[in-house]
């Protein structure tokens, strides 16, 4: 069947919001509204995937909705890494709630569309919400503020949907941030990245609050440095973010991940030190170890508890010492964790969160000069993390304790900075070296991992059984990592 009218395609920049369901009344009262005329839509939209899911994992979602006045399909790519606020989009009016795939043309959907893939094509799931929507304009910008509230469907699962999306129609990306802001002085909103497509994903993957790892950054060689920095910090915000739910629920792998990203953007912070300075990036950098700090005693103590203690307890079952430490920490464990949400559920974390993608997108770092080429940089800044795990490494096994945990922490610095510019220095020489320094650097933390661990147990324990024997292995260990880290040469060299 041919489409009725010529495909719309578009860039979509837009922010999403989220805000608890008794909060919509005075999102509605904001006088930010008042000029508008609210349209509202009951849009039913189902969504279209093979039974394993083949479109998801090449990052493309395809929609048909129900409008009211007929039926129009969407074709979108997920957000990547760069991709946090803008995604392509692809729209077209079509005959009924099935897909019209002859409007695949030219689309990211057209590589995917095998013969076997277009006969798979089924109804994954589906969203019902009530949208009012309203056409803003704010200093010759023109936005499209959307409330939705409503639930997405998987099967007999079901999540709820209320949200706020801010769509740049035409003009400054700044009012974009503004509007949230003044809209967030009045309603707690919380900055959102995943989609109801991707919420619908996660039903059918057994539920929601699903934690979210970090995944691969992008900067090609011809990146300039303040297009590099933008990307990871994207790349970091969307990890923070996206774990959000998971640590308000009390999820402690979704906590991990959200101290990765944190770790990550302020590992990405010092790497482009130079170039983001300035006031905002001072205070930015003081809220992010603000947030740290209130995450850290939770995560240390889910370390502790699964590595020293049940080991110490598998043990010695009989120790009633143990027993009374483990509850004393049992009860540190839950308060750490109410502190940890707590942290995650404040004013003050959703006020970073806007501020942090505020800064990111527009920030007047990104008005001065950040043309240099990303791969001179990187050079430099790979090189001197380098020659500082060695400097370390090479007297590893006469380092106290505490020196080998600050080891560690540069291991882990230099990992996180070889993942960022995996793509910058391209070739399949520099991938092997890139790999074989990655292995090295992921054998020496852990073994440095565990040789802190038996430090921790001696201090809770002294004379843990088993801990002498280790030790000596595990430098062993280390040394042997190390050794076939310094081996390698660096991937970023010719």
């Amino acid at each position: 069947m041919a489409a009725r009218e010529p495909r719309h395609e578009a860039k979509e920049i837009e922010l999403k919001l989220e805000f608890a369901p008794g909060d919509a009344a005075r999102i509605l009262s904001h006088p930010a509204l008042a000029e508008g005329q609210a349209k509202t839509r009951e849009p039913i939209s189902i969504y279209y995937d093979t039974p394993d899911d083949a479109l998801r994992k090449a990052g493309v979602f395809l929609r048909v909705r129900a409008t009211g006045e007929g039926y129009v399909q969407t074709i979108k790519t997920a957000r990547g890494d760069a991709e946090v606020f803008e995604r392509n989009e692809w729209e077209q009016p079509v005959e009924s709630h099935e897909p019209d795939l002859s409007g695949a043309a030219g689309t990211a959907l057209e590589p995917l569309l095998t013969p076997e893939v277009r006969a798979a094509l089924i109804p994954r799931f589906h969203t019902r919400f009530r949208r009012k929507t309203y056409q803003l304009r704010r200093d010759g910008t023109a936005i499209e503020l959307a409330i939705d509230q409503g639930e997405v469907t998987a099967g007999v699962e079901a999540s709820p949907i209320s949200e706020v999306e801010l769509e740049l129609l035409s003009g400054d990306k700044r009012e974009l941030f503004n509007l949230a802001r003044d809209l967030a002085t009045c309603v707690p909103l919380t900055l959102a990245v995943k989609s109801k497509a991707e919420r619908g994903f996660e039903l059918l993957d057994g539920g929601d609050h699903s934690a979210e790892k970090a995944t691969a950054v992008e900067i090609t060689p011809y990146m300039t440095c303040a297009e590099g920095f933008r990307t990871i910090a994207r790349n970091c915000l969307r990890q923070i973010v996206a774990n959000t739910p998971g640590v308000r629920a009390g999820h402690s792998d979704a906590l991990h991940q959200m101290r990765v990203g944190l770790r990550r953007l302020r590992a990405g912070l010092t790497l482009f030190a130079d170039l983001v300075a300035g006031p905002e990036r001072d205070h930015l950098k003081g809220e992010l170890k603000w947030i740290t700090q209130e995450l850290g005693p939770a995560r240390d103590l889910d370390v502790l508890v699964a590595d020293v203690l049940e080991p110490l307890r598998a043990d010695r079952p009989d120790d009633a010492d143990l027993a009374a430490i483990a509850a004393d920490f049992e009860v540190q464990h839950e308060a750490a964790y109410v502190r940890a949400t707590g942290a995650v559920r404040s004013d003050r974390f959703r006020k970073l969160l806007l501020d942090l993608a505020a800064w990111i997108e527009v920030g007047a770092w990104a008005d001065a000069s950040g043309g240099d080429p990303i791969t001179e940089h990187a050079t430099a800044k790979l090189s001197r993390l380098r020659r500082r795990v060695k400097k370390r490494g090479e007297v590893l096994r006469k380092l106290a304790p505490s020196k080998r945990h600050k080891l560690r922490i540069r291991a882990k610095r230099l990992r996180y900075a070889t993942e960022f510019f995996a793509a910058t220095f391209p070739g399949k020489a520099m991938e092997a070296r890139r790999e074989k320094s990655l292995s090295a650097l992921k054998d020496l933390q852990d073994a440095l991992g565990e040789l802190n661990d038996i430090a921790t147990r001696r201090e809770i324990f002294p004379g843990a059984k088993g801990d002498s024997d280790k030790e000596p292995k595990l430098l062993d260990a280390a040394e042997r990592a190390y050794a076939r880290f310094a081996k390698v040469k660096a991937f970023w060299k010719d």
